[in-house]
């Protein structure tokens, strides 16, 4: 055997053929020893978590949507209720601030203008102890006013039937109650019997009829549009507020008076009249009415002269206001109905009801001895 010679001290180098076979099966047995080493993990850094847990999150929520598609019922969608329109009810009486109780439900004091839907309605108006009862029917469109003087409610009324007043916009229209003709609009029917009854208003192509429901002793009033504002424009309308009741005329024609909800006019300027008679008060206002608009004009009242006495004397009250002790004289006070209250501390109350005119000084006494 040859001397073995190493060039490196981890290499072995062989002299012969024989030497490098036995060589060969060495190494062959060295490395069937040899375990492999299994390659090292890497390890997951702590960033990449969110983006699995999101992943995951996104899958069930993706499959969740897919099993509600398959298995869910179809919606029935509701059918569409349609709103029918409603009227208008107002209600106004001397004197002002009696309660209103429609079917029960207390709405307000008067004056009160309120909206309902079509339909039969059961209405008190109270005042102090006096109270009225009357039935009243709305229809879509339309406003139905009541007039009620409760400060004489306690005396039976000399008429057995009641007032009622109809109105149109424009006016000039004809009236026929009950199948009946009657005029043209405005009208007023001072002693029409009580209950139910059919109004039919015609001008021109246009006719419209409503039901009314007429009370012992109070005003009714109807008021009906014939003549809608046109797409073109040709018209306005005009409201106008005012604490009392007043007959609206232009160039001396009378157009409704303030209970009516609104007045249809031509576009342009306007010189409107406002008259009360038994006030004794008139006024003018220059409107501007525009196409399609509504005009509103608000009225304010004089005050007129009101002189108080009473024997022996009293503390005073008007409409709930401590006015003084007797006597009072030159009081300024703005026109239309009030009611007074006298009081003595022997002798007690007494209640008395006074209209204040614009022109002519108002003057009232009480004999509380009596």
């Amino acid at each position: 055997m040859k001397r073995q010679t190493t060039t490196n001290a981890a290499t072995p180098v062989w002299d012969s053929e024989h030497e490098r076979a036995d060589g060969d099966s060495w190494v062959a047995s060295f490395e069937s020893e040899v375990k492999p080493v299994a390659p090292v993990r890497q390890k997951r850094s702590w960033r990449q978590i969110p983006v699995v847990v999101v992943g995951i999150c996104g899958s069930l929520i993706a499959g969740w949507f897919v099993w509600q598609t398959w298995t869910a019922t179809p919606a029935v969608s509701a059918p569409l209720t349609t709103v029918a329109p409603s009227g208008t009810a107002d209600f106004k009486s001397v004197p002002d601030g009696a309660s209103i109780t429609i079917d029960g439900t207390a709405r307000g004091v008067t004056p009160l203008r309120v909206s309902l839907p079509p339909g039969t309605y059961n209405v008190q108006i109270t005042s102090g102890s006096t109270s009225r009862t009357l039935p009243i029917t709305v229809e879509a469109g339309s406003v139905v006013s009541q007039y009620v003087e409760l400060a004489g409610a306690a005396t039976t009324p000399t008429t057995p039937g009641g007032r009622l007043e109809i109105g149109s916009d424009p006016a000039g229209a004809q009236v026929a109650l009950d199948g009946v003709s009657k005029g043209v609009t405005p009208l007023v029917m001072s002693d029409v019997a009580a209950g139910l009854h059919r109004v039919t208003v015609s001008a021109g192509e246009n006719t419209v009829s409503r039901n009314v429901t007429v009370t012992r002793g109070a005003t009714s009033t109807l008021v009906i549009s014939t003549a809608p504002v046109t797409a073109t424009g040709a018209g306005g309308w005009l409201t106008i507020q005012a604490p009392v009741d007043m007959e609206i005329l232009e160039d001396g024609r009378v157009l409704g008076s303030t209970r009516t909800e609104r007045l249809m006019l031509p576009v342009g300027s306007h010189r409107i009249e406002l008259a009360n008679a038994g006030l004794e008060f008139t006024t003018a206002r220059t409107v501007q009415v525009a196409a399609g608009k509504t005009a509103n004009l608000a009225i304010s009242l004089p005050s007129g002269r009101l002189a108080v006495n009473a024997v022996p004397w009293a503390d005073v009250f008007m409409d709930g206001a401590s006015i003084g002790t007797t006597p009072l004289g030159e009081l300024a006070v703005p026109i239309g109905t009030h009611e007074l209250v006298f009081r003595h501390p022997q002798l007690g109350e007494r209640r008395q009801t006074v209209t204040v005119k614009a022109q002519t000084p108002t003057r009232i006494g009480v004999d509380l001895r009596k």
